[in-house]
């Protein structure tokens, strides 16, 4: 998974060529190809997550004498 948006940034020193390496590394096509590769964990944790309220609120009640989800 390469999450790293830059290629290889070679002799960078001071913030004027951090940032000049910035703006010609990062492209929409890349960023966008980074967030591609993280929406399906995204999705698959706001499931898990989903899921876990509901097994928790169920098995509160359950443990009351109560069934309510």
């Amino acid at each position: 998974m390469g999450l790293f948006l830059l290629g290889e940034v070679t002799g960078t020193t001071g913030m004027t060529n951090i940032i000049e390496q910035l703006k010609a590394g990062i492209t929409s096509a890349g960023l966008f190809g980074t967030v591609a590769e993280i929406i399906p964990f995204v999705i698959v944790m706001i499931g898990f997550a989903f899921g876990y309220k509901v097994l928790r609120k169920a098995v509160k009640g359950a443990s009351k004498g109560k069934a309510n989800i």
